[in-house]
């Protein structure tokens, strides 16, 4: 009797700490699944944006999620696409959708004084003909 309790102790265990793991990454996936790409947001002391260069198709419909890993609150702009997430708090994200009509190089970067090299906080959006 005590090897089937011993048995099932284990099997217990092993599906509370592996359980929550699994639904989380299944989860995530979940949420992710119709993004173009994910931009993590950094200063540029610990990082910068991440990735720095994107490259998409001229005409798809993009869904970007901008997400403030840091301790300081960003901000996410590209301009001449009239895309603007406005302030990001520190652990939080925007999600951002636009269909680009012009081939191109669109720079994007933060909007809100972030550190001392703010101004190096930037990126570059290529969107391309198919």
């Amino acid at each position: 009797m005590s090897i089937i309790k011993t048995v099932i102790s284990a099997i217990l265990l092993l599906v509370c700490t592996v359980g929550p793991i699994v639904a989380t990454l299944v989860y995530e996936s979940s949420r992710t699944r119709d993004l173009t790409a994910e931009i993590l947001a950094r200063t540029p002391e610990k990082g910068n944006f991440s990735p720095r260069y994107l490259k998409v198709a001229l005409g798809e419909k993009i869904k970007l999620r901008v997400r403030n890993v840091d301790t300081v609150v960003h901000g996410f702009a590209i301009p001449a696409l009239g895309v603007d997430a406005g302030e990001i708090k520190a652990g939080h994200y925007a999600i951002l959708e636009f269909t680009p009509e012009k081939p191109g190089k669109y720079d994007y970067y933060c909007t809100t004084w972030c550190s001392e090299f703010h101004l190096q906080m930037r990126g570059v959006l290529e969107v391309t003909a198919r």
